[in-house]
């Protein structure tokens, strides 16, 4: 009897029927999870009791690790289906001396071979985009090729990928040779971990309350951002990360909180939150262009706290990045800011040898990642060119014998009458005919460097919506979670 040539050759655990989905959940949403998965070679999934299926149909169970890949090439379908996978694993001596791998389907388990089925007359399996093979000890296991693409989950809802672990269900989408891992997760499951992602969880139970708020009103408002899942873990949607983040206080302010939206006119609000505004926010159309009734600019007297930062550049550079920006105005030769009331800037504009561009919105700080550190961590700065000097207290003249006079710059001296000189402190006493007059002597301070532009400010974001700092200050003295966003957000309601 010939020896089983399979794709492998160890049985692994048990796999029996599993019946789960996330689609048993109310409301769901799918988070890319780009971080550590957006089209990457292979996929690292674990758990002692998981489940496996395509699409939202998760019917069966294995167990242990396993490094899920793309998989292409020729296969030849059997056509012959089994309950388990224990029972496709059983006929595979039904194809000795053949590469076989069990495989689940649409249809289920079944059995593909993966050269010389001609002689057996099969057919070509014409495995499907998303199929992907799950390999353990660097050999696959079985394929899973489905019109939908393969998932895992857990049977205590927390699925291990990679070195973190998420609720729910896991997506494995296949595009060519890469996969991109996508957590297809209860909505208010998915908010715990993103509320201590976003704040400390250190900060008072008001402020966690409104960033749930917020954050649910993003989510929901922001559905369908991305094309093959509806927000990203990044920053660029809202910071997620699994359960790696979650505490007890945010899961405590979500579950408070739940299903409260933010609305204005009976429509969700675009949520916009940031860390820290420096003492104001912006207008929505200061922001991103678009008129906003909620998101109106003003003063914030609430932040106590905010980031400080300062960037340089030379002329060079500046030239370099209108030049990397497209702007075409030759060498910059100075820059120049534009306020609202409230301190912030709403125009920058460059000008160069031969022209000059003016930014608006978000771009006056986007512009600058064109540059070795970035874009600008807020619309709150100063811009300082070369080196300015500020001269307090009174200027000194000596005058001659023919009525001339003449400033005295720098250090003063005298001689006594015993011909004795020193030079003079910052402050003295002149006597003359009309009596005697203190006089301080001049002191200069000098800000920026010569040849370079300075940017000094505070704060850090976008400056439109709700800062966090902000909420944070707001509920230590006192303020309520509806009260911090009503605050942010004019004239919304809560629902």
């Amino acid at each position: 009897m010939k020896k089983l040539n399979c794709l492998f050759a160890l049985t692994f655990a048990t796999v029996g029927l599993y019946f789960t989905a996330v689609n048993a959940y109310a409301d769901t949403i799918r988070v890319g999870l780009e971080k550590n998965f957006k089209s990457v070679a292979s996929i690292t999934v674990s758990d002692e009791n998981m489940g496996v299926g395509i699409g939202d149909s998760i019917k069966y169970k294995v167990s242990g690790t396993y490094t899920v890949k793309p998989v292409s090439g020729n296969y030849y379908h059997t056509e012959k289906y089994y309950n388990t996978y224990d029972e496709a694993y059983g006929h595979l001596s039904d194809y000795t001396g053949y590469n076989c791998i069990v495989t689940l389907t649409d249809s289920g388990w079944t059995i593909y071979v993966r050269t010389d089925g001609k002689k057996l007359n099969l057919t070509s399996a014409n495995t499907n985009a998303y199929c992907v093979g799950f390999a353990s000890n660097g050999t696959y296991k079985f394929l899973v090729d489905g019109s939908n693409p393969a998932r895992v989950n857990s049977g205590d809802g927390v699925i291990n990928a990679g070195s973190n672990a998420y609720r729910d269900d896991i997506e494995l989408y296949r595009s060519g040779g890469t996969l991109t891992g996508i957590n297809v997760i209860d909505e208010e499951k998915y908010l715990y971990g993103v509320i201590n992602s976003e704040m400390p969880s250190s900060w008072s139970k008001e402020a966690q309350k409104a960033q749930a708020v917020a954050a649910r009103t993003y989510m929901k408002q922001n559905k369908g951002k991305h094309k093959i899942y509806d927000i990203c873990d990044n920053t660029h949607c809202q910071d997620y990360n699994g359960t790696k983040k979650e505490t007890e206080v945010g899961i405590a302010a979500v579950n408070e909180t739940k299903g409260l939206c933010a609305y204005y006119n009976d429509k969700l609000i675009t949520a916009v939150y940031f860390s820290s505004d420096g003492g104001a926010t912006l207008d929505g159309a200061e922001g991103w262009g678009n008129e906003t009734p909620y998101l109106v600019g003003k003063k914030d007297t609430y932040e106590k706290e905010c980031k400080e930062w300062t960037r340089e550049f030379s002329y060079a550079e500046l030239t370099n990045i209108c030049s990397a920006k497209g702007f075409n105005i030759g060498n910059v030769i100075s820059v120049a800011a534009q306020y609202d009331e409230n301190g912030l800037v709403t125009a920058l504009t460059f000008k160069g040898s031969k022209g000059e561009k003016t930014v608006k919105n978000d771009t006056i700080r986007t512009v600058f990642s064109a540059s070795n550190s970035g874009s600008l961590l807020s619309r709150n700065f100063i811009v300082t060119s070369g080196a300015t000097t500020v001269t307090n207290g009174q200027s000194v003249y000596i005058v001659s014998s023919k009525g001339n006079t003449k400033e005295i710059n720098g250090s003063v001296s005298a001689q006594n009458g015993n011909g004795k000189k020193g030079e003079l402190g910052k402050s003295y006493i002149v006597e003359s005919n009309n009596g005697a007059k203190r006089i301080d002597a001049p002191t200069s301070t000098t800000t920026g460097k010569a040849g370079v532009v300075t940017l000094t400010g505070k704060g850090y974001g976008h400056n439109v919506g709700m800062s966090q700092y902000g909420a944070k200050g707001m509920a230590e003295v006192g303020y309520s979670f509806k009260e911090i966003l009503s605050f942010y957000y004019t004239g919304i309601d809560i629902k």
